[in-house]
């Protein structure tokens, strides 16, 4: 095996080739072959670059790791350095945040948490992102080392394998979006089922679990049959899926149909929804969100099966009316998914669309003006076309 051992400094590792920058080979390009290297550990390395170079370095890493190799990385936590300081601990804020300037290679150019140097590895291509604990006294064995590991995939993926649809079909009604999963499923080579009622809830529930009847099911995908997605946006959550082990589901970002509203929330710690968030929270490739929607959205399997059933449950309100006020099912579904533990993220960068119903007029140049059929019904039809 090809064994790097990156700032090895003065604790070199047996069976390892240990390099070190005060001895000439910097960790920084490496002078091996792509794809040529079964572990990479770099031990209080990645934060002696500027944090502006911290992702393309972290990507020559794992260009240069075989297929199924290791990257494991140890860097300063700075959250557990602050958290910390301002308990009134004594620390080395400066050494650790700065670095010893004992020379000239001793400064530090980078700050990571664990969602930051996670991002930074799961962009850079790695799979099942999780911790590592040193093997050896050094500085990755120190209380505030912060220490993740994560795979290089084993190949280019053409197919996704362990992946089961199930997708929910109008009675009647325009089909043609189906196209959507038609290509995609063909091309990914996903098996799916098409569920047809006036039940959804029911029916979706069944369906999937047909689908976690069969033991080769790692993931399960539910698709509504009014979204619009294509190969890559499915591709792209199961990256995410198999970067972050602590995602039990994904969602993509999808707009409320009719409405100003995007379809997820989040929730503070009481349960309550909250009716503001920031940009700063969605930034990163995955937030943690309380409920999303089920237009094309990837669960774990174990997850599900391990689920408390029911599922799904409507609720009237507090009067045992269906106001606005009711729990639909799905979002029971994700109170009930949270209640239980489990995790839902929303994929920032993954967008799909909502289909929705548009009255087309023609303008008095004749070029067609679009109206949504919400805003018809509030408006009528618009003033630019009254002849």
């Amino acid at each position: 095996m090809v064994r790097l051992n990156l700032g090895s400094g003065a604790v070199p590792l047996e069976g390892w080739d240990n390099l070190d920058i005060k001895d000439g080979r910097g960790a920084y390009p490496l002078e091996v072959p792509d794809g040529s290297v079964d572990e990479i550990r770099a031990s209080h390395v990645l934060e002696h670059f500027s944090h502006t170079m911290t992702g393309a370095i972290v990507k020559h890493w794992v260009d240069k790791l075989a297929p199924g190799g290791v990257l494991r990385i140890a860097v300063p936590d700075f959250e557990q350095v602050a958290k910390r300081y301002l308990a009134g601990e004594p620390i080395n804020v400066q050494g650790y945040a700065m670095g010893g300037h004992v020379d000239a290679y001793d400064r530090h150019g980078a700050l990571f948490d664990r969602e930051c140097l996670a991002e930074v590895m799961a962009d850079a291509g790695l799979e099942r992102i999780g911790t590592w604990t040193s093997e050896a006294e050094d500085c990755a064995s120190l209380p505030i080392s912060l220490n993740l590991m994560g795979y290089k995939p084993c190949s280019t993926l053409a197919e996704i394998g362990g992946v089961r649809a199930c997708v929910s079909s109008a009675r009647f009604g325009p089909a043609l979006h189906h196209r959507c999963a038609w290509q995609a499923f063909v091309q990914l080579g996903i098996p799916y089922d098409v569920s047809v009622g006036a039940f959804w809830h029911q029916l979706i529930c069944e369906a999937i679990e047909r689908q976690l009847s069969d033991p080769k099911c790692e993931f399960v995908l539910t698709l509504d049959y009014d979204t619009l997605f294509t190969a890559a946006d499915v591709m792209e959550l199961y990256r995410l899926m198999r970067a972050f082990p602590e995602a039990d589901a994904v969602c993509p970002l999808q707009s409320k149909r009719s409405s100003r509203d995007a379809l997820f929330t989040i929730c503070d710690d009481g349960g309550k929804p909250k009716d503001r968030a920031y940009a700063a929270d969605f930034a990163r490739n995955l937030t943690r969100v309380t409920t999303g929607h089920f237009g094309l959205t990837l669960f774990r399997a174990d997850a599900l099966r391990n689920h408390p059933r029911p599922w799904m449950v409507p609720r009237p309100d507090a009067e045992g009316r269906w106001s606005d006020d009711k729990i639909d099912a799905d979002i029971d579904f994700w109170f009930r998914w949270r209640d239980a533990g489990r995790t839902l993220f929303l994929a920032n960068r993954v967008v799909v669309g909502h289909l929705e119903e548009v009255v087309s007029w023609p303008s008095l140049d004749y070029s067609p003006i679009h109206q949504s059929w919400s805003e018809y019904c509030e408006i009528g039809r618009p003033a630019e076309v009254a002849r």
